[in-house]
């Protein structure tokens, strides 16, 4: 009999869905069956029917919110707190899960939902052995040379909550997209009995290339210089920060705006000038991964210039591969890597002096660019490490 894997993932927009992806591949591949648990919501998503459509060692379950059971004590909290939320949600989908079910092993895509509830509370799947992903833990950045906010008070209870997750939680392994992270609990070394957190280089899809005109005439694009804005588009990708600084400009750079937007952002986006709206080309929907291709293949640049964001981004880690130059935050791991591999210009600030400044710079390289996509390069580059066999490959010898 096949062991079997229990995988939670509440919320399939953005990039999250792509973690459940790979780890299921890894999971199958190391000879796992595997249940996705996941909110009724996700049932439209293309994924899950793809998995619901034929024959397969996945079996997805849904459940509704509205039917979730949690204790007096557990509601309480989670109405102080969302971590404690999402505890709530992810011990009631455990447990509704394995009352007719076997499980062997309890998968989290995305840690950070339940990481610092477990601190206080210990893990949610009872004896059941687990594992994570995390990707947004920061307490750790500064001390290892990332550019963030200061902030000593919550850094350190962010860091004792940390520690006992890892010494309550009943955790195998936990998985860090983050190096800093890996190399910080490494350089601790602290004794006594504790899951080992190792490093998961954060991938992008391997995709082949097209000409940037065979993909723009796919997309229906002008011929002019362009920037992309990639993922699940919500106001901390500074997307109004880039379209003012746009307005400005004596010659408006085509804005390709690609994924599912937030309603703030749409409500924006609907309000823009004559002038910004024909400098703008908006696909809100979910991105097919043939279509993915094309828009990054017809860009001339890639904005990551996200605004209080401090993790990793899929999208940087795309853009490296395409050989796309990016504009970036100077903050958090996103700066940390573009100033490290030494991807584009970084942005100090999202003034439009400074935005501008960083267009400039890249849309007179565009084409004539020193950097070569991956496939070409020798490798030296942190970047060159995050592909999707790595990822899976990191991901089964944790297993």
């Amino acid at each position: 009999m096949k062991p079997r894997a229990l995988v939670i993932e509440p919320d399939f927009s953005g990039h999250r869905w792509r973690y459940v992806q790979w780890a299921v591949e890894a999971l199958v591949e190391a000879g796992y069956e595997c249940i996705i648990s996941t909110d009724s919501n996700s049932r439209a998503h293309p994924l899950l029917e793809s998995y619901e459509a034929g024959p397969s060692p996945v079996d997805v379950v849904y459940y509704d919110k509205s039917g979730l059971r949690a204790s007096a004590f557990l509601s309480a909290l989670a109405c102080v707190k969302a971590d404690f939320a999402f505890y709530a949600a992810f011990e009631w989908m455990y447990r509704e899960t394995t009352r007719s079910r076997q499980v062997d092993l309890v998968v989290v895509p995305f840690g950070d939902y339940i990481l610092n509830a477990i601190g206080f509370l210990g893990s949610p799947f009872g004896a059941s052995r687990w594992m994570c992903i995390v990707m947004r833990q920061t307490f750790h950045h500064r001390d290892m040379g990332v550019n963030v906010p200061p902030r000593p008070f919550v850094d350190y209870v962010k860091k004792q909550l940390f520690f006992l997750a890892l010494r309550r939680g009943n955790l195998s392994t936990v998985l860090t997209i983050d190096p800093t992270l890996a190399a910080w609990c490494e350089n601790l070394r602290v004794t006594g009995r504790q899951p080992t957190v190792r490093y998961l280089a954060d991938p992008f899809p391997e995709m082949g290339r097209v000409g940037s005109r065979e993909a723009r005439g796919r997309l229906g694009l002008r011929d002019e210089r362009t920037i992309l804005v990639y993922g699940a588009i919500t106001d901390r990708k500074g997307i109004k920060e880039l379209l003012s600084a746009c307005k400005v400009r004596e010659t408006h750079p085509l804005v390709v705006i690609a994924g599912e937007q937030s309603d703030d952002v749409r409500a924006f986006l609907s309000s823009l000038d004559s002038r910004s709206r024909d400098g703008v080309v908006v696909f809100d929907h979910f991105i097919s991964p043939e279509m993915e291709v094309d828009l990054f293949c017809a860009c001339d640049a890639v904005w990551v210039g996200y605004k209080g964001h401090y993790g990793m981004s899929g999208v940087l880690v795309q853009a490296y591969r395409c050989g796309k130059t990016v504009l970036a935050s100077a903050f958090g791991l996103i700066g940390w890597f573009v100033k490290h591999d030494r991807l584009g210009p970084v942005l100090e600030d999202l003034s439009i002096p400074t935005i501008n400044a960083a267009i400039d710079e890249v849309l007179a390289c565009a084409g004539e660019r020193g950097r070569v996509p991956v496939a070409e390069s020798d490798g030296g580059q942190l970047l060159a490490a995050h592909t999707v066999s790595n990822f899976k490959n990191t991901l089964r010898s944790a297993l």
